[in-house]
């Protein structure tokens, strides 16, 4: 049987074979972003999952990671409605199997989705949950303003500005806060977090020294020792030994 003959080729002849390759995928890639085509793509590794809780946070957080998902995939409108049943789990892959013919664009996906598992909250309901809570000694102010401006933003556009927005949030802080930052000293909601941090931070230092103060004290009265009698608990002049022998 005949052996295979090696197919031998210069450096020459192997550089310009390797500049060919080159070449020709150059022009792949600048001829598909001249065009403008966009690969396919599809949820199919996305591992954000929606349920069907009706949650408006829950919701809009799941709008955002796939909406994300599909801008850095660079799937189109159509392929992203194609596959949208993979991003659907439970009651909320039942609900898509009956409203799937009206969504014709991603938009579409995400409307019907808010329609059906966030509905809107009528004004007098949002302003009853922003009111109902005031910031308690426990609850970070980080937090709390997080969630007084989700409330808020879900009021009607143009409902009010920043500086209505402030006065309500300012007096719903707890009085430690307010007892240190004037509602003049601050016009936006970024100024009144770094004010509110630094009191945060001082009162955590505060109490970390207290602490160290507290453990040093008791240190100190466990180690103490009487040089007269050498019993520990007290000192020389505290010694009643010491004392009746003086006496």
């Amino acid at each position: 049987m005949a052996q295979p003959q090696l197919l031998q080729i210069s450096t020459e002849q192997l550089q310009q074979l390797v500049e060919a390759v080159r070449l020709a995928a150059t022009s792949t890639v600048a001829a598909t972003a001249a065009t403008g085509t966009k690969s396919k793509g599809s949820f199919a590794t996305a591992s954000t999952i929606f349920s069907g809780v009706r949650d408006h946070e829950v919701v809009e957080e799941f709008i955002t990671n796939a909406t994300a998902f599909k801008e850095v995939e660079g799937i189109s409108d159509e392929d992203a409605v194609k596959s949208a049943s993979l991003l659907f789990s439970g009651l909320a892959s039942t609900w898509w199997q009956g409203i799937r013919k009206e969504a014709k664009t991603w938009d579409d996906v995400i409307r019907l989705l808010r329609e059906h598992f966030s509905p809107a909250k009528p004004a007098f309901q949002l302003y009853l949950d922003i009111f109902n809570e005031k910031q308690d000694s426990e609850k970070p102010i980080d937090t709390f303003i997080c969630e007084k401006r989700a409330l808020l933003a879900q009021l009607p556009d143009g409902r009010h500005n920043e500086e209505t927005e402030l006065d309500f949030v300012y007096g719903l802080l707890n009085i430690k806060y307010r007892k240190h930052i004037s509602r003049n000293e601050m016009k936006t909601f970024k100024e009144l977090l770094e004010k509110c941090r630094i009191i945060e931070y001082n009162a955590a230092e505060d109490e970390l020294t207290k602490s160290s103060q507290i453990s040093d004290d008791e240190h100190g009265r466990r180690t103490k020792r009487c040089t007269h009698c050498h019993y520990r608990g007290h000192t020389s002049d505290e010694c009643r030994k010491r004392v009746k022998d003086t006496k």
